[in-house]
């Protein structure tokens, strides 16, 4: 007789996050800093994502790895090419290598002077350009990146296979910053992979938008369902990219706490966290909380949570829910009230994903369910 499987339960964590542990790092809070912050406000799991460097966590887990709280290691690849079709002359590309066992430098990254680590950490704010002024050999390396002869499609390419080779789960960071990303930049990548529908970075463009020039940009989302609809296999994400850990009375500051993921797993471990992330069986919000999510064949069965108290006081009667799913197309299927959406599958919407705001402007996202068989379906 075999031992039955461990009940799955929703464990909440972020997948973008940044500490002060890499020489160049523009962020204020040390790794063990970032972990509690996390873990003090009911986290479950957290990626630390420095750029260009991976940063060790075995001291931030339990020995024995049973304990309530994981940090997994990662990496962003802060990937920029040359290109005199974009108004900055550069398009650059984020991506995060998710529980990656080395570091992945960008294409073109300059090789670096063995002294440059002991120079950034001396550096007072602000001293950067007075070092390359007094070390010209430093700004002589920056200056040959970002590459050129390079797509940003290629780079994607290379990148994503690299952190698979890493043995890690590539996340496309942030699309929309400086209005790099393109569709056709993403379209050939192999899947599965995750992406930010939203980064709680205020830079971060995740409603797209038009420029005085008349460039259009689509919203975050709204290129998600573009690579849906075109039969990719993309989950998700919403996420911190946190590097301010002081300055919360700037609500322009990356600071922690602002967007997330709910992962079901069966245990919270790297192998069923990291399995979780590949099927795509977790949501992203912002505040909104799902109790309880069902899919088979025939429908889509969401149960949402009220708003948390404060100071012990509930207001279940107060919280107004829309839930709005979406198909092929991005095509608006249905759209539903109250705390417990429910969705009847008709069978030709190619896919069909659910919005879910609140009144006060809170989101969630869940992962959308393919009806063309291109990937499985999670219940």
């Amino acid at each position: 007789m075999t031992s039955p499987e461990p009940p799955e339960r929703w464990y909440r964590g972020n997948t973008h996050t940044h500490t002060s542990a890499p020489p160049a790092s523009d962020a204020n809070g040390s790794p063990r800093f970032a972990a509690d912050w996390y873990r003090r406000r009911g986290y479950d799991f957290l990626f630390i994502t420095d750029h260009e460097h991976l940063t060790d966590v075995s001291a931030l887990n339990s020995p024995s790895g049973d304990g309530d709280f994981l940090v997994l290691p990662g990496q962003e690849i802060t990937q920029m090419i040359r290109d005199e079709t974009h108004p900055h002359g550069v398009r650059q590309s984020h991506i995060n290598g998710l529980g990656t066992d080395r570091v992945i430098l960008p294409v073109g990254y300059p090789e670096l002077p063995p002294d440059l680590d002991a120079l950034w950490r001396a550096c007072p704010p602000g001293g950067r350009e007075a070092l390359f002024e007094r070390r010209p050999d430093i700004a002589a390396v920056f200056a040959t990146y970002p590459a050129g002869g390079h797509s940003l499609a290629s780079t994607f390419h290379r990148n994503v296979a690299e952190i698979r080779a890493a043995g890690g789960i590539p996340q496309i960071n942030h699309p929309n910053l400086h209005w790099s990303v393109r569709l056709s930049d993403l379209m050939d990548l192999p899947d599965p992979y995750l992406m930010e529908v939203w980064n709680a970075f205020s830079i971060a463009g995740n409603l797209g938008g038009v420029s005085d020039s008349g460039h259009r940009a689509p919203s975050t989302e709204g290129l998600w369902d573009e690579l849906l609809s075109a039969g990719k296999v993309v989950w998700a994400v919403a996420s911190d990219d946190v590097h301010e850990y002081e300055d919360f009375g700037n609500r322009d500051a990356p600071t922690p706490g602002k967007a997330w993921i709910v992962v079901r797993a069966a245990s919270l471990s790297r192998e069923s966290i990291m399995g979780a992330l590949l099927r795509g069986d977790f949501y992203a919000s912002t505040g909104i909380v799902i109790d309880g999510y069902r899919a088979d064949p025939g429908a889509i069965e969401i149960t949402l949570a009220p708003l948390p108290s404060w100071r012990g006081v509930k207001f279940p009667a107060l919280t107004r829910f829309t839930t709005r799913f979406t198909g092929a197309g991005g095509r608006l299927l249905a759209e539903g009230h109250g705390a417990a959406p429910r969705y009847e599958i008709r069978g030709d919407e190619g896919y069909v994903r659910a919005t879910i705001t609140d009144g006060d402007g809170r989101r969630a996202w869940t992962q959308p369910v393919f009806l063309d068989g291109r990937a499985a379906t999670t219940g």
